[in-house]
């Protein structure tokens, strides 16, 4: 009944004044709660409280002198994602300083590991004016870059108010998402991608949906994690894996959520009766889940141990279970075992993730049924990535992999991909800076 008059009174108030005033309005009311809300995240460990001014807009780095543009990546796989992006503008533009927002923590914490003197990192503000105005004035940014999908109103407004150049990379937005935009369209004229110099997306159907809602441009580009570098890893590491996982038969279950694990260890179980001695090595999405994890591998009866305990130890592998519960490391295990399943894709709700990876690696891959938010990605890698449905098609793809595994799909950067996003760079730098 109440959230039914709010939204009554919203429509009602967003029609009689422009849609902007009244999202600040929301904003600034919005305050107290956002406050609770990321002490919330402090207190749960997905947020680093020594930092949390940052949201605030208030900087934590010296602004360097000279171009600068700011670069916006929800979390990991966005900021891995974008990597290729950033390292091709700076072969075009060598002395432009690079601003990278992130909101999560593990986010964070990559680009510290291996960005420590190249990329300035600062947790993105919360969507609140005074707070952007500040983070903006600080920063002066020659250009704006946000990634995928996260779009806040607030933020846009204000940069389209400065006549800041912006553009949207590797736009994926769900059906779901597309529909609230268009409502939006109908109630409030509200157009989403209207603030947006130029948007980049990966098919025809896609570029009609962003012109219809406002984009001023739109390029079919591919996905950017088509381009994106192999990940690091250490040989050493990779070796020492090899060594202690060398009498198992090893797979491993990639970007794992809650309610996917039982699934997994359902699967090992039923491997176990076609693999010798099976180990199934999990690398959850979100590293803080790992006692979480632990406590399930007790209860369905699992020997376990943690990727944290193991590399510390000289012998061989011996548990059911090998949990991954730190990040940065995933190339070690893509470098060591040649089966990988790409989870958020076998329980609905999440989408999918990035397939890419452990292709570059040349390891067989398999994903679930849930992958539509990585269709485009789906799309390159469907001949050669087999989709399960059950937990008996995982057991069977996975047992069969095992046993008759060749590494022969090389995970190859298309050329004609990278040349798309070079042509597009060059274009961007010509209309910032004056050259190509």
């Amino acid at each position: 009944m109440i959230v039914g008059i709010i939204t009554i009174m919203t429509v009602y108030i967003c029609t009689i004044y422009h849609t902007r005033y009244v999202l600040r309005a929301l904003g600034i009311v919005a305050i107290p709660f956002i406050k609770l809300y990321q002490n919330r995240r402090i207190a749960a460990g997905l947020e680093d409280g020594s930092r949390k001014t940052e949201r605030f807009g208030i900087p934590s780095h010296v602004r360097p002198f000279g171009k600068l543009i700011w670069i916006h990546a929800v979390s990991v796989g966005e900021v891995l994602s974008v990597i290729p992006f950033i390292e091709e503008f700076r072969k075009v533009n060598g002395s432009v300083n690079v601003v990278l927002t992130t909101t999560t923590l593990t986010a964070a914490n990559l680009i510290k590991e291996r960005f420590p003197e190249t990329i300035i990192h600062q947790f993105i503000p919360f969507d609140v004016l005074h707070w952007i105005r500040r983070f903006v004035k600080f920063w002066g940014p020659d250009a704006v870059f946000f990634v995928e999908s996260e779009l806040w109103p607030n933020t846009l407004f204000y940069l389209a108010e400065l006549d800041i150049p912006t553009y949207l990379l590797n736009t994926r937005i769900s059906n779901k998402t597309l529909k609230r935009m268009y409502l939006a369209k109908k109630i409030f004229n509200y157009l989403p991608f209207k603030p947006f110099r130029e948007v980049f997306i990966t098919s025809q159907e896609m570029k009609m949906r962003v012109l219809e809602l406002g984009a001023q441009a739109a390029t079919i580009n591919p996905n950017m994690k088509i381009i994106s570098n192999m990940l690091p890893f250490d040989k050493d590491v990779a070796a020492d894996l090899k060594r202690k996982f060398r009498t198992r038969s090893v797979w491993i279950a990639v970007s794992t959520h809650r309610g996917e694990e039982e699934i997994i260890i359902e699967a090992h179980k039923k491997i176990g009766k076609s693999c010798e001695k099976v180990l199934t090595v999990i690398a959850i999405r979100h590293p803080e889940r790992a006692e979480e994890v632990s406590e399930l591998c007790k209860t369905l009866g699992m020997s376990f141990i943690l990727h944290t305990v193991a590399k510390e130890q000289k012998f061989d592998i011996r548990e059911d279970i090998y949990i991954i519960d730190q990040i940065g490391c995933l190339g070690d295990f893509f470098e060591a075992i040649d089966t990988a399943l790409i989870c958020g894709s076998l329980i609905p709700g999440i989408g999918g993730h990035n397939m890419l990876e452990p292709l570059h690696f040349m390891c067989n891959i398999i994903t679930g049924q849930f992958t539509e938010n990585c269709e485009d990605l789906y799309q390159a890698v469907q001949d050669i990535c087999p989709k399960v449905y059950n937990i008996d098609e995982l057991s069977e793809c996975v047992s069969y992999s095992i046993h008759t595994y060749k590494r022969t799909i090389a995970g190859k950067n298309n050329k004609s991909f990278i040349s798309s996003w070079q042509k597009s760079i060059k274009q961007i730098s010509m209309a910032l800076y004056g050259r190509s």
